[in-house]
């Protein structure tokens, strides 16, 4: 590795963008977005899957956070942020409908 390079400092600019135009800036910014999103609902899915069949168990982990840290190499707290926020959420109704209720009752 070059010693002078900068792939690794924190604020060096990607490759490319200080080339790009403004409006290809944008459009940038609202691809990387997207492929962000799709990335994360991925995750999302497949940890929710990995806790529902059980995998840490039949791979020898305690549980699915000691999989997760040791598997994506990522802290016990951002494992267990991972499996909350891929767990099913409960809906509740809207407010309104709960006006509507209260209001027939």
């Amino acid at each position: 590795m070059n010693i002078h390079s900068t792939a690794l400092a924190p604020d060096a600019p990607a490759p490319g963008l200080p080339e790009l135009a403004d409006v290809d800036l944008l459009r940038t910014l609202v691809e990387t977005e997207r492929r962000r999103r799709r990335l994360d609902a991925a995750m999302r899915a497949a940890v929710a899957e990995a806790e529902r069949r059980g995998l840490a168990a039949d791979t020898g982990y305690r549980d699915t956070a000691e999989l997760l840290t040791d598997l994506l190499r990522i802290s016990a707290y951002e494992a267990r942020r991972r499996i909350e926020y891929a767990a099913p959420q409960p809906r509740s109704r809207p407010r309104k409908k709960w006006r509507v209720l209260a209001a027939a009752s």
